[in-house]
């Protein structure tokens, strides 16, 4: 089952194909939680068309509750369980053993408000002073070693993703500034600060249920410890601070 795939007719807003295709799959697996989860999901979508087409709901909360579903669609196309021989056909490697000293790719994902859809994503790296090429995509890495309590995050060009929605709603996400901080111990907190605007709408909703930290591990993703709960207005935008303790 190809999770990109399964995304972009999330981003096209085939939600109904993409929750048919999970669950014809999900019948062929061992991961009865993942499959109750899904159909959770899929009869509260039903539930919301119904609810819509009564009119029991207004606008702004007929889009948090979509939000809600397909956020949770994300992350079940992300914990989408994998069979042995897709496993190994795929190439994918094991975990790594615990406590093995690695290099850490992270990958900040926003799920863009109002339609569930991927944001966008920046794989960073710490700022240095000695010269380094640019990374060609939109990745860097950092170690797991750090020598100093907090370290400056570096950005890649494409750091700001903009989505124009059928019905003419804008919303935008732009990375403007991150740094990683040591915690003590093995501990970190990485911490974005990130612009949310938006246009023609009814207002977005910018707080933490929008993002997860992709780390290197397939299917490792972490929520936000920072709290951010802002409404932005229409027309308008604000910057908000998101964090991750890794």
């Amino acid at each position: 089952m190809d999770k990109q795939y399964l995304k972009e007719l999330v981003g096209n807003g085939d939600l109904e194909q993409a929750f048919q295709s999970l669950l014809s799959y999900g019948k062929g697996q061992k991961a009865k939680e993942w499959h109750n989860a899904l159909w959770i999901q899929y009869n509260r979508l039903k539930e919301l068309e119904q609810n819509s087409l009564k009119g029991t709901l207004s606008v702004e909360e007929a889009d948090r509750i979509k939000n809600r579903i397909l956020s949770a669609l994300l992350s079940l196309i992300d914990d989408l369980p994998v069979q042995e021989e897709e496993a190994a056909a795929s190439g994918m490697p094991p975990p790594l053993p615990a406590g093995k000293a690695r290099w850490a790719k992270w990958v900040l994902i926003g799920a863009a408000v109002l339609a569930g859809l991927i944001a966008g994503y920046s794989k960073l790296k710490p700022a240095v002073t000695r010269p380094a090429a640019e990374p060609t995509a939109s990745e860097a890495s950092i170690p797991e070693e750090a020598s100093s309590s907090s370290q400056a995050l570096r950005f890649p060009q494409g750091s700001e993703v903009t989505f124009i929605f059928s019905t003419g709603i804008e919303i935008s996400y732009r990375i403007l500034s991150g740094e990683m901080e040591s915690l003590g111990g093995d501990a970190r907190q990485v911490s974005f600060t990130i612009r949310c605007s938006g246009r023609k709408g009814n207002g977005v909703n910018f707080w933490d249920d929008t993002f997860r930290l992709e780390l290197d591990e397939a299917g490792a993703l972490l929520e936000p410890s920072s709290g951010l709960n802002e409404v932005v207005e229409n027309n308008s935008y604000k910057d908000g601070t998101v964090s991750f303790v890794v």
